[in-house]
């Protein structure tokens, strides 16, 4: 588990790069401009499906995994030296309610 938290720290933090984009431009540009393969493109269809299912579930975790994150860290403050933080407790609860609506 902790492997695959890993790489969906890694596909967050690097597939939001501009790189990123560029290069899937090239990479596409020339897979259309070369005969690879004949219109309707198939291939090209479910490599680009298969990628956007694998990404969207690594960011989707990694985003998962930073929220939960955030709120140790809110609990934390709100508990450190048995101080009221206000506006900490207000987002904590925010939090709270977001969570039971779903």
């Amino acid at each position: 588990m902790k492997l695959f938290q890993t790489i969906s720290d890694w596909a967050a933090d690097n597939f939001a790069r501009p790189w990123f984009l560029m290069s899937h431009i090239v990479w596409w540009t020339i897979w259309l401009a070369l005969p690879v393969e004949p219109f309707p493109y198939g291939l090209l269809t479910m490599i680009l499906s298969l990628e956007a299912i694998l990404l969207s579930g690594l960011i989707l975790n990694a985003t998962n995994r930073q929220g939960e994150e955030d709120r140790e860290i809110i609990e934390k403050d709100l508990t450190l030296d048995g101080k009221s933080h206000t506006l900490l407790e207000q987002i904590w609860n925010k939090l709270h309610e977001g969570e039971n609506k779903l």
